[in-house]
């Protein structure tokens, strides 16, 4: 059994701070019908791994201070991806050419870009689908995870402090 005090409190805490923020997303595609763009999938991968990591952690004490440890470098991960995201949004840095711009458009024949348009939707990676206080959904991935990487690396230092492999 495991006794949420502690370490344990904080490891579940973080790693639901990451799942409540996966079905934030979710909700938000499924039920809202807002289609995600590719950055936006690959920093989702992230969060999920901490979940599963978190929740891994809390079974299984043997492996903690390694968990704690993964877990660090993927929120870290994911705040550069969320800041990459977020430059991209506020133009300060090009895109993957495969979301961002015009030029995989005019590359494209007529014909092709018809069907294109037809066969998937165009989501673009430089363009704010949805904001609140003026922050988009990677700005606010960006700030959850500048936050949560500061508590994973005060844990982590924490959980290898006292040896609590």
């Amino acid at each position: 059994m495991t006794i949420f005090t502690g370490i344990n409190r904080k490891i579940l805490s973080f790693s639901l701070c990451s799942a409540l923020l996966l079905i934030t997303v979710l909700y938000f595609e499924y039920v809202l019908g807002l289609i995600p763009c590719k950055l936006c999938y690959w920093q989702r991968l992230p969060h999920t791994i901490i979940v599963l990591l978190g929740f891994f952690a809390l079974i299984n004490k043997t492996y903690r201070s390694l968990v704690c440890l993964a877990c660090l470098l993927a929120i870290f991960s994911s705040l550069l991806m969320s800041g990459y995201h977020v430059g991209i949004e506020y133009k300060l840095w090009q895109g993957p050419i495969s979301c961002s711009g015009n030029s995989v458009i005019n590359s494209l024949s007529p014909e092709l870009f018809l069907e294109s348009i037809l066969t998937a939707p165009i989501v673009r990676c430089d363009e704010v689908q949805w904001s609140f206080l003026k922050i988009s959904m990677a700005g606010w991935n960006f700030l959850i995870s500048f936050a949560l990487t500061i508590f994973w690396f005060n844990l982590t230092l924490t959980v290898l402090k006292t040896k609590n492999i």
